[in-house]
């Protein structure tokens, strides 16, 4: 992959530019050295995480055959970030989970950096911490590589049934968290692997490649390499993206809080509040997508090998699975902003300023005389978020046209109230029901090419992926117009009556809208 490493170093320079007195120098000094780092060696790193005496030290000196690269004991021992070498990758140790309340702070920080996570547990320990699977979510929510180590202090045999009702607790572990957080299948987003540290160690130091084997530390080895390989630059780009972002968030919401006037300040904490929530929907809504995509390609390439007749019904299925937890996303979204508009509108009140009434509920008229000053953002607010039918018009002009290019049995019954309800659902997905089934119409002529080939699977494979990455494209393009619907007119219209209000902050407003641009070029 081709990484930009000029325009990161530009990037790198204008942030220190914007942020000026804002932050301290320290702060700087750790984004300038981690930045300097990572361009001048684009390579993954390796974090070990878990809870303190879960047995994280013994297994780095069981990596490194070392009985003293890492300090073991009861107690914690790590209380600072260590970094070491570790065949050509960096390996950094961090302090335990529930340690202490400082060094909680430090491995958040590390964890930010890192790009692959290896989360350490005991099999005597912290198996059932409820609080170390929410850290786990927390990994996994942010799209990181991870191998869970089940630390096999008790010493179970590895192949016993103990040993398999120890994984599979783990397993329902996770699907538990995994459920609370709105994370699916988290058990199939982690590798997992039983391993006796201190027995691996003892193997290295004494050179018992039985011992060794039975430690099962190779196969945790062999897996750490892989990922390791795997990621590449993809995931330092990614790491580095969201490290950069979370940065300038920083800065802006110091500069928020320089704001002297007291209006101003409370509107430009919402629209910082906006943009972040903007951001974070749009990877939401596109994770579904992604996460869809590779158990969707092994399917659809099957059912072309096999010429299934049920290919249409799993290609509208997908959609609509993936059009069902948009919806209950964009649920989330709208009771978030419900929430959060209501609270704004009564901090605003308190500092006795021309006020107005934000109530965008259902129930409760808007007064008739409302103050001009936010007049304009009221009536975008209700636009944005009471007005329905117009999202469902919308939908049912992309379901009148699926009617006509779909086939005829996939539509039969389909009429005008049936459209109306399944319009009323969500936008998102409809959009692209014509192109898909262009697409795979295209892809079953080919049917007959793809038999005669002699790479039959490999012809199945990539047709399966053209179809995916349509509808990725598709989905995408869907999700790009949704969140901007529902973002930018309100963080256009409080951008606007904020600069009505600026007095004497033009300075700080500079340096945020600069800012502002550096972090949405990231996303791009």
């Amino acid at each position: 992959m081709l990484v930009d490493k000029d325009g990161y170093k530009e990037m790198q320079q204008n942030i220190v530019k914007y942020a000026g007195d804002t932050i301290g120098r320290g702060e700087l000094d750790v984004f300038n050295k981690h930045m300097d780092s990572k361009l001048l060696d684009f390579t993954p790193t390796l974090m070990i995480y878990g809870a303190y005496n879960a047995g994280k030290s013994t297994l780095l000196n069981a990596l490194f055959g070392e009985d003293e690269k890492a300090k073991t004991g009861d107690a914690p021992e790590t209380k600072d970030i260590h970094e070491y070498e570790y065949n050509g990758y960096t390996i950094f140790d961090t302090p335990g989970l529930n340690a202490r309340i400082d060094d909680d702070i430090v491995t958040q920080e590390q964890l930010n950096k890192s790009e692959v996570i290896l989360f350490v547990l005991s099999n005597n320990g912290s198996l059932e911490e409820e609080f170390v699977y929410e850290k786990i979510s927390v990994v996994v929510k942010a799209n990181k590589p991870v191998i869970i180590v089940l630390n096999n202090k008790s010493g179970v045999e590895l192949n016993s049934g103990l040993a398999i009702d120890l994984i599979d607790k783990v397993g329902a572990n996770l699907r538990k968290i995994g459920d609370r957080n709105n994370i699916s299948n988290i058990e199939n987003k982690v590798s997992l692997c039983m391993v006796n540290a201190k027995t691996a160690l003892k193997g290295k130091l004494e050179g018992k490649n039985l011992i060794l084997k039975r430690s099962n530390i190779l196969q945790l080895e062999e897996m750490i390499e892989e990922l390791l390989e795997a990621a590449g630059s993809k995931e330092v780009i990614n790491t580095l993206n969201a490290y950069t972002q979370e940065f300038i968030g920083n800065i802006i919401s110091k500069i928020d809080g320089q704001m002297d006037d007291g209006e101003v300040k409370k509107i430009e904490e919402l629209i910082t509040y906006l943009e972040k929530f903007k951001q974070s929907t749009e990877i939401k809504l596109k994770s579904i997508v992604s996460k869809k995509m590779p158990s969707f390609i092994e399917n659809v390439s099957s059912k072309l090998l096999s010429g299934d007749v049920e290919i249409d019904p799993y290609i509208q299925n997908t959609i609509e699975d993936i059009n069902l937890q948009a919806v209950n996303i964009f649920k989330k979204v709208e009771s978030d902003l419900q929430t959060k508009i209501d609270s704004f509108a009564i901090e605003f009140k308190e500092l006795n300023a021309e006020y107005i009434e934000l109530d965008i509920s259902n129930n409760i008229e808007t007064p008739k005389e409302t103050p001009s000053r936010l007049k304009k953002a009221q009536d975008i607010i209700k636009n944005t978020i009471r007005d329905k039918e117009k999202v469902e018009n919308l939908a049912v002009n992309f379901l009148e046209r699926a009617k006509e290019s779909l086939p005829k049995e996939t539509m039969r019954g389909k009429g005008s109230v049936w459209m109306k309800k399944a319009a009323g659902k969500a936008a998102i997905g409809l959009t692209i029901a014509v192109e898909v089934y262009n697409v795979y119409s295209a892809n079953k002529e080919h049917q007959e090419m793809i038999q005669a080939e002699k790479g039959r699977m490999l012809g199945a494979r990539n047709s399966a992926k053209s179809i995916a990455n349509d509808i990725a494209s598709s989905l995408f393009t869907s999700i790009d117009g949704m969140v901007v619907d529902t973002f930018n007119s309100l963080i256009i219209s409080f951008r606007e009556e904020s600069k009505k209000l600026n007095k004497g902050n033009d300075s700080l407003m500079t340096k945020k809208d600069g800012l502002r641009r550096l972090s949405n070029s990231l996303q791009s």
